[in-house]
């Protein structure tokens, strides 16, 4: 059988690249079959492979139950908790709505930023953008709730 090394520690500076080095830790689980292994072993693996600084933030955590430090899920949604803090909803929201086409920007540029705004602010929907809006401060969004 082939022997694996683990992906290379994850840059805690850089929270962007916690999804990709998660997803490289799960098939790097597959492949050396730790899969089969119990919760205890996933997570100290995880942490391992994380790095020293895992380690800290690992102890900072705090869980529902004595033996969910033990659970590989839960201590990865813990993960994503820490790389990927609750969003200020209200913000993203203003930042979504303040939002102006600036004077050399294409239509589609300005079309695919609201789209990417929109992402964090709960718009359940956007109404398709067409020459018969004059501006966008006339375009209705529908709001989710927060969350």
């Amino acid at each position: 059988m082939a022997k694996f090394n683990p992906p290379a520690n994850i840059s805690f500076d850089k929270p962007t690249e916690w999804p990709e080095w998660r997803q490289r830790f799960e098939r790097y689980k597959l492949a050396t079959k730790l899969d089969k292994d119990d919760g205890r072993v996933h997570v100290s693996c995880l942490i391992y492979a994380m790095g020293n600084e895992a380690e800290n933030i690992f102890k900072s955590f705090t869980f529902a139950k004595e033996d969910d430090g033990d659970d590989f899920a839960v201590v990865v949604g813990k993960f994503n908790e820490y790389f990927f803090p609750r969003r200020n909803v209200i913000h993203e929201r203003a930042c979504f709505h303040q939002r102006v086409q600036w004077p050399e920007e294409k239509a589609e540029g300005f079309i695919r930023a609201l789209y990417d705004l929109s992402e964090h602010c709960s718009l359940v929907s956007i109404p398709l953008l067409d020459s018969s809006f004059p501006s966008l401060a006339s375009l209705p969004c529908v709001l989710a709730p927060p969350p």
